[in-house]
Order: C-alpha cells, then sequence, then structure tokens
C-alpha cells in the first residue's frame, strides 16, 4: 500500500511538471501581437500592456487592489516581475492599486513625474516606492522607452521637471503617453484635462492615434473637440466605474465621440476589454 501511495504522488508530480512546462511553453512563443487590457476595476484607470517580445507594462493601478486578480487572470501563475509601471498621476484612483502591484511583484522601472502630492495614499506609494529599489524614470517629454520589435513608449506631457514640487492640481501634470507598434498608435491620457490638452496641440506634437484612452473617466473638463479634432481616432476607450458619484462619462462627452463617429467601449458596460495589434491592424475585444 506504500509503495502504491509513492507511485500515485510520483505520477501526480510528474503530471504537474508537464502542466507547468507546457504552460511556459505555450506562453512564451511570440505571436507578434501588442496585447492591451483595459481593466474593470471600478471607478479609476488600470491598463496592462504586453508587447511582442513579453514585456509587460501596467499603466495605473485603480482605486483598491482588483487589481492584483485581474493581473492573475492574464499573466500566468509563476510570473511574478512587471516591466515597467507608469503612475500617471498621484490621485488614489490611479495608485492605490499600484501599491500592491509593488508589494507582490518584482518591477523593474517605475515612470512618474515625481512630483510630491499631500494625501495619505501618496505617502503610501512613496513608500512603496522607496521598498522597491527600482529603477525610477522621471516622466518628462521626449523620453522614448524601447520595447523591441517596433514597440515604443514615447512621453509627450509633462513638458517640463515637476521633480519635487508640490501640487493640488495632479491633473495638470498627468503623465501622457503614445504607445506605438508598427503602423498602430494609441494614446494613453490618464486624467488629463483641456487644459494640459491645448498644451500638447500648442505643441504642435504628433498627436494622431488609431485609439484614445479618454481622459479623467470620460468627465465634462477632457476631451474637447479641438482635441479629439487634433487626434483623430476611430475607437476610444472610457475606464469608469458603473454608477460612480460623478456622473462619468459625461452626456456631453459622448455626443462629442459620436459627433466625430468615433465609437467607444466603456468599462461599466462593457466588462474588461482587449485590444490586440499586429502592428498594422487592430481588433477589439470584450471578454
Amino acid at each position: 500500500m506504500l509503495k502504491q501511495l509513492k507511485l500515485i504522488h510520483l505520477i501526480i508530480l510528474l503530471c504537474l511538471s508537464v502542466f507547468a512546462f507546457s504552460t511556459y511553453s505555450t506562453a512564451s512563443q511570440k505571436d507578434g501581437l501588442l496585447k492591451v487590457y483595459f481593466f474593470d476595476i471600478g471607478q479609476g484607470d488600470a491598463m496592462f500592456i504586453e508587447t511582442p517580445s513579453g514585456y509587460q507594462i501596467l499603466v495605473d493601478g485603480g482605486p483598491d487592489n482588483k487589481v492584483l486578480s485581474k493581473l492573475g487572470e492574464v499573466m500566468p501563475f509563476w510570473d511574478k516581475d512587471i516591466d515597467v509601471v507608469v503612475a500617471s498621476h498621484p490621485h488614489a484612483d490611479h495608485i492605490v492599486g499600484l501599491i500592491d502591484v509593488l508589494n507582490k511583484y518584482e518591477v523593474k522601472n517605475i515612470t512618474e513625474a515625481k512630483e510630491t502630492y499631500n494625501s495619505s495614499e501618496f505617502k503610501g506609494w512613496q513608500d512603496a516606492v522607496n521598498n522597491e529599489h527600482a529603477n525610477n524614470i522621471e516622466a518628462i517629454a521626449g523620453k522614448v522607452i524601447d520595447l523591441n520589435d517596433g514597440v515604443t513608449l514615447t512621453i509627450l506631457h509633462p513638458f517640463e521637471s515637476v521633480v519635487g514640487m508640490t501640487t493640488d492640481k495632479p491633473h495638470d501634470d498627468a503623465v501622457v503617453v503614445m504607445l506605438q507598434y508598427g503602423e498602430f498608435e494609441f494614446m494613453l491620457t490618464g486624467d488629463m484635462e483641456e487644459k494640459v490638452e491645448r498644451r500638447l496641440i500648442m505643441a504642435g506634437y504628433y498627436l494622431d492615434s488609431d485609439v484614445l484612452k479618454v481622459g479623467h473617466h470620460g468627465s465634462k473638463t477632457s476631451s474637447s473637440e479641438a482635441f479629439l479634432s487634433a487626434v483623430g481616432p476611430e475607437v476610444a476607450i472610457i475606464q469608469v466605474g458603473t454608477k460612480n458619484r460623478y456622473g462619468h462619462p459625461a452626456p456631453e462627452v459622448l455626443k462629442r465621440l459620436e459627433d466625430y463617429d468615433i465609437k467607444y467601449y466603456r468599462n461599466d458596460l462593457d466588462g474588461d476589454i482587449k485590444l490586440v495589434s499586429d502592428g498594422l491592424n487592430y481588433q477589439i475585444i470584450k471578454y
């Protein structure tokens, strides 16, 4: 009986080893696709990017630790590191989840504007960043993060360094980035408002994008007509929580998107959203 039990245990271990190896082999195969996940994490932002080379980038983390379960759905169970974490600004609905991410995962690079903000959540974020000992990249216009295979993450804003400056208006220093893969372009805006939209237009940046992450959860203070005209997206993604107390997305923003014939998706209505691109074409999937 003892020998039979040992044999059964050995068979189980072998099966688990084969499963783990096969999972790793399948996940590590390059398929030439860029994948962007827009997590349904309530009233906040959280986007996970996986490049054809396997680089992993998390942009914002939402208002709580729900982002951890979302990451567990799209990352292999054995994968415990993330290449880049981008904090668009220090409001709680963007950084609280990132604190939990830094505590659970080994993060190699952190990108933020590095301004100071007076809140307990920001203090927790600073402590987590200091404990992580990651390479801390200041987000400032013109910096390009090369992610191989023709994938780049270009910082468009802020224009000037805000390191150490104390702000009570973090949206004015919002980290705005352009993700590009081949001919496909996607703009991520954090909670950027019309003030920053005007700055980008006046700076003469090339803003044309296939897909736009709508600023500030669809607030009426963002997505001006001038900005939508400059960007000219085919598709917009609105990260917003169900029945949120702010009334996001604003009816006037939805009307602007419709007037410009921009198809939009919303986390509160569509759940988790996935974008897949081969560098030329792209597809949006609700999953």
